[in-house]
C-alpha cells in the first residue's frame, strides 16, 4: 500500500487508492464500484461470483454483499473504489427500498467511462480541480455505471426485490452484536441468547443477511473502526481496545484486510477529506 486519497459527496464516498494486498471477505452498509485504473487489476469474489477487473470491467456490489480482492500476482493497483449511500441511489433511480442496484457484480466499462475515471484522478491528484465542482461529474459517472449494469431488466423485478423484515431472532443478533462490539460474545452463547441451535442460527442468519454471523460482525466493528477513524482523535491502541482487539497490531492487521490500507494512512486521508 502507497497511498490513498478520499473524498465525500452527496451519494458517498470515493477513493483512489494504491493496493497490492488481499482483501478477506468482508461487507459493507453502503453499496460499492470498484473500477480499475492502473497496475495489477486482481480479481474480485462477490458472493459466489468472480469477476476480473480490466479496462473493459468494472465491479458493482450491494449493500451487505459479501466480497474479496485478490492478487495472485503480488503487484499493486491503482483503483477508483466509490462507496454510495443505498438510499441515495434508490430515491435517484426510484427504486423501492433495500432493492438491490446491480443485478450481476460485472459491470460493463466503455472506453469513455473509464476515460472519465482515469481523469478524475488525474485532476485531483494533481490538485487542478476543486472537488465540489468533481461532486456533480461523480454522481453522473455513478448514474452510467448502474445504469449500464441493468440493462432490460425484468418487469417487476426491482418490486419483487423489495426489502423484507429479517427474522425476529437475527434482528436480536443483530442488536447484541451492535451493543457487545468490543465484548466479542462468543457465537455459540450468541445462538443460545436468541433461542437457537448454532447450526440453525448460522443457517438462519446466512439465509435472511447473505452474510455469515462471523462477517457481519465484523462489517460493524469496521463500520465503527471507520468511525472513530474519522471523528476521534483516539491512539490506535485505545481504539483498538474499545473494539474488543488484545493489541494494536492485531487491531492493524484486522482494517488492513478488510480496507485494504493500514487505519494510521486512512485517518491522514480522512482528515484531509474533511
Amino acid at each position: 500500500m502507497t497511498a490513498i486519497r478520499l473524498y465525500r459527496g452527496r451519494f458517498g464516498h470515493f477513493s483512489f487508492l494504491n493496493a497490492a494486498s488481499d482483501l478477506v471477505t468482508h461487507a459493507h452498509a453502503e453499496s460499492h464500484i470498484i473500477i480499475w485504473l492502473d497496475g495489477e487489476p486482481g480479481r474480485i469474489q462477490v458472493g459466489t461470483r468472480s469477476v476480473v477487473l480490466g479496462p473493459r470491467t468494472a465491479v458493482g456490489i450491494n449493500s451487505f454483499e459479501p466480497h474479496s480482492h485478490s492478487f495472485p500476482g503480488g503487484e499493486p493497483g491503482l483503483f477508483l473504489a466509490l462507496y454510495i449511500e443505498p438510499a441515495w441511489v434508490a430515491e435517484r433511480l426510484g427504486l423501492p427500498h433495500g432493492a438491490p442496484i446491480f443485478r450481476h457484480p460485472a459491470i460493463p466499462l466503455d472506453s469513455e467511462l473509464r476515460s472519465i475515471a482515469l481523469g478524475f484522478f488525474r485532476q485531483l491528484a494533481d490538485g487542478e480541480e476543486r472537488f465540489d465542482l468533481t461532486a456533480g461529474e461523480m454522481e453522473r459517472l455513478i448514474d452510467c455505471l448502474v445504469e449500464a449494469s441493468r440493462p432490460g431488466r425484468a418487469p417487476g423485478w426491482d418490486q419483487a426485490a423489495r426489502h423484507r423484515h429479517l427474522d425476529f431472532r437475527v434482528r436480536k443478533a443483530v442488536a447484541l452484536m451492535r451493543a457487545n462490539l468490543a465484548a466479542r460474545v462468543c457465537l455459540d452463547e450468541l445462538a443460545r441468547a436468541v433461542g437457537l441451535s448454532r447450526p440453525h442460527f448460522f443457517a438462519l442468519f446466512k439465509r435472511e443477511t447473505n452474510l455469515t454471523p462471523n462477517v457481519y460482525w465484523n462489517t460493524l466493528r469496521m463500520e465503527e473502526a471507520l468511525r472513530q477513524l474519522q471523528s476521534s482523535e483516539e491512539s490506535l491502541t485505545d481504539l483498538a481496545c474499545h473494539l474488543g482487539f488484545t493489541t494494536q497490531g492485531n487491531f492493524t492487521r484486522f482494517f488492513r484486510d478488510h480496507a485494504g490500507v493500514p487505519p494510521t494512512l486512512y485517518r491522514e486521508a480522512a482528515r484531509v477529506a474533511a
